[in-house]
């Protein structure tokens, strides 16, 4: 058994209450509280004791329970080892649906309600309900626009096999495979497991023109001529042997005069060349003789080592000169190309003749620096060659060289299997064509469309399925019936103290009708009615499966809602004969009179102890208190207060005790309000013709203009400084 809350926090307004100063819980527990207070609060606890969530309504609820010594908090919810049943609103809210009575068709039981909502919403879904079509209506609809994107993307396949033809003509109307093109090639290629259409497929423009003289059915000879490549190590030799030349200096006796004049030089030495060939001893431009001496200076002056420079120079000026390229020919006759190759060839001869002017013009350099040493061959030259930048030029004359030879190669190549790169180019040209045309006529974002309808309509298809396998699963179980209705309708007699309402399940409608005196349908139930039937199901659920209430405990939250006073006792005898086994039974009431006929029932309960007579219940009530404004809910034992005879005794006690306080304002607007119950309990009694009108009921205790004061004042009190926003207005 439940024997003790000892904490309640951030529940509602249970903000932050303890029980240590209460009694235990017993095995019978009255709870009164008015409306408002926190009963259906302290019910809603009891609620997640048996595993209804709560935290999601109350943040940062806790709370810690004691259950037969063990202290349970709220993360440990439900306790397996108790049977708890609450009887409050949300059990009514969660297993009736009273929207039904309007169509006079009542839904009991909270999985019932739930699967004839269920039952309905799939006939909603699956047929339409009026508003929006239901899912085979949806079905029959994207089948037909299935269809229609299906035709779509066959029309773009037959548009590109057109296509693939139509360019083809242009090129070979001999070759039948193409000029027979239709989408059924296409489809198979765009379907090809192993190479697959794609964007690699697409070829430029310009690549594009290549590919298509390739595929042109036109032969001609293999190209045998032979093109050398240039020797590198060759320049580089000349010019280091150029680099030594003007290097080099000639060691001898000078004549200062004609180490000056170097044409006079030139001159000279011919001379003395030409004096000793013809042993002449007289000069051939004066007449005048010539002596030894002079002849020995002349020899001095153009030594052996001048004669073997001049000769190296000479030498090497022949060599550069045999290095330049002849521009105005080209490396091969371009017109011997297959077509696809004839503009890069040509290209390549353009480029072969403009790097071999650079390159002779770069020689001439060397050949005009030789010139300069021969002039100059008693000085050393300065060195002033780029020879990176010649031996670069004659390294792209052999790369465009290696670039000819190897176009030789492909034309040769082509030539030895013509057929097989006439059908190669051909293979391109075609899965080109597709790709462009799959990208212009977006095949591929047709193609996913058609796929993701295709996969969506399966998958409604088969959600259908298992709506409609569901649908009749529930229409088959709605139609038994779940609840005996002849049994229900005596309890219901026995509570309400009268048989006018009763139930009967249709099968038709899968719930039942509420029918009153007899045969007429009954659509405008009571609150006290709805009670009933409630409170009836409630027990009713309670003992299903051969659940027995001696093992339950019971929290029943006023079960007696809007009942006069015939009916409250027809109530509380229902309630007493089906409930007073239970293993513990808390009930919570904020009507006084059905809490006095409860408590003289629960003071009848004894247990023994050692032979002794001990209570087996408890009272409590449920109080507010106000701190800084904020409305705080409290569980106290119930005192000799709630002991009193009537509610009037009640209240007047309580009243009783403030009559000496000092009261904020919030007891301000409680006073006021037990105040005005205890007036209006009162004269309601003296003068029952003005029930519920508070002024006709001051009119009838105080008449007459001289009790227009007192009249006031009592007025005041208890109906205006009751209401918290009138008392602000009145402060301010």
């Amino acid at each position: 058994m439940i024997t003790k809350i000892e904490k309640i926090e951030n529940l509602g307004i249970y903000k932050n209450f303890t029980s240590c100063k209460i009694n235990e819980f017993k095995q019978y527990n009255l709870i009164y509280g008015w409306n408002g207070s926190g009963k259906s609060t302290l019910s809603r606890l009891f609620s997640s004791l048996n595993g209804k969530n709560i935290a999601e309504v109350y943040n940062g609820f806790k709370t810690s329970i004691c259950i037969d010594g063990t202290v349970y908090a709220e993360n440990q919810f439900p306790i397996s080892t108790e049977s708890i049943k609450v009887f409050n609103e949300d059990f009514i809210k969660d297993n009736i649906d009273w929207n039904g009575i309007l169509k006079s068709i009542l839904l009991l039981d909270e999985k019932n309600i739930e699967e004839m909502k269920s039952y309905n919403l799939l006939k909603n879904e699956l047929y339409g309900d009026g508003s929006a079509v239901g899912i085979l209506k949806e079905i029959e609809n994207k089948e037909k626009d299935l269809q229609d994107e299906e035709k779509e993307l066959q029309k773009i396949l037959t548009n590109i096999g057109k296509n693939v033809k139509n360019n083809f003509q242009l090129l070979d109307t001999a070759d039948n495979y193409y000029m027979n093109y239709n989408k059924t090639k296409v489809l198979s290629l765009i379907e090809d497991q192993n190479n697959p259409i794609s964007k690699s497929d697409l070829i430029r423009n310009d690549e594009l023109d290549s590919v298509i003289k390739k595929a042109r059915p036109i032969k001609k000879e293999a190209i045998t001529k032979k093109i050398d490549i240039l020797s590198i190590d060759n320049i580089r030799k000349e010019i280091q042997k150029t680099s030594e030349l003007i290097d080099r200096t000639v060691t001898s006796r000078v004549i200062e005069e004609l180490k000056n004049n170097s044409q006079l030089s030139a001159w000279v030495e011919n001379g003395l060349n030409l004096h000793k060939i013809e042993h002449r001893k007289t000069c051939a431009f004066c007449g005048s003789s010539i002596s030894d001496e002079r002849l020995e200076m002349l020899d001095a002056h153009f030594s052996n080592a001048l004669s073997e420079l001049n000769s190296g120079i000479v030498l090497s000026i022949n060599s550069w000169e045999s290095l330049k390229i002849n521009a105005d020919i080209i490396l091969i006759d371009e017109s011997d190309f297959y077509d696809e190759l004839l503009e890069q060839v040509k290209e390549q001869n353009f480029e072969f003749r403009k790097i071999s002017q650079l390159v002779n013009r770069e020689i001439e350099v060397y050949v005009e620096v030789l010139k300069e040493k021969q002039k100059k061959p008693f000085e050393k030259l300065e060195n002033t060659f780029d020879a990176d930048k010649l031996i670069n030029s004659f390294n792209e004359l052999n790369s465009l060289i290696n670039k000819i030879k190897a176009y030789i190669d492909l034309h040769n190549e082509k030539v030895a299997n013509f057929d097989a790169v006439i059908s190669e180019a051909k293979k391109c040209m075609e899965r080109h064509y597709i790709q462009e045309q799959i990208e212009q006529l977006q095949y591929n974002d047709k193609e996913v469309t058609l796929q993701q309808s295709e996969d969506n309509l399966k998958k409604i298809k088969e959600e259908c399925d298992k709506k409609k396998i569901e649908y009749t699963a529930l229409e088959n179980k709605l139609s038994n019936e779940t609840l005996g209705a002849e049994e229900f309708n005596k309890k219901l007699e026995n509570f309400l103290g009268y048989g006018e309402i009763t139930i009967e399940f249709d099968k038709n409608e899968k719930g039942y009708k509420i029918y009153r005196n007899g045969r007429e349908e009954a659509k405008n139930l009571s609150e006290g009615e709805k009670t009933a039937i409630a409170f009836i199901y409630f027990i009713t659920k309670i003992k299903e499966n051969g659940q027995k209430i001696e093992d339950t405990i019971l929290v029943i939250d006023d079960p007696i809602s809007s009942f006069d006073s015939n009916k409250l006792f027809s109530a509380y005898a229902y309630m007493k004969s089906e409930c007073d086994k239970a293993k513990q039974l808390f009930l919570l009431t904020h009507n006084y009179n059905f809490f006095s006929l409860v408590f003289g029932w629960f003071n009848k309960k004894h247990i023994k102890v050692d032979n002794k007579k001990y209570p087996n219940y408890s009272i409590y009530r449920i109080e507010n208190k106000f701190d800084n404004g904020v409305r705080f809910a409290f569980l106290n034992d119930g005192g000799e207060g709630l002991k009193q005879a009537t509610e009037y005794d009640y209240i007047f006690n309580m009243v009783y005790s403030l009559k000496d306080k000092t009261l904020s304002k919030q007891e301000m607007i409680f006073c006021g309000n037990v105040a005005r119950k205890l007036v209006e309990s009162f004269l309601s009694f003296k003068f029952p013709k003005q029930r519920a009108d508070l002024m006709a009921l001051l009119n009838a205790a105080l008449p007459g203009d001289d009790n227009d004061i007192v009249r006031e004042r009592i007025y005041k009190f208890i109906n205006i400084y009751s209401h918290e926003k009138k008392l602000m207005f009145l402060k301010n």
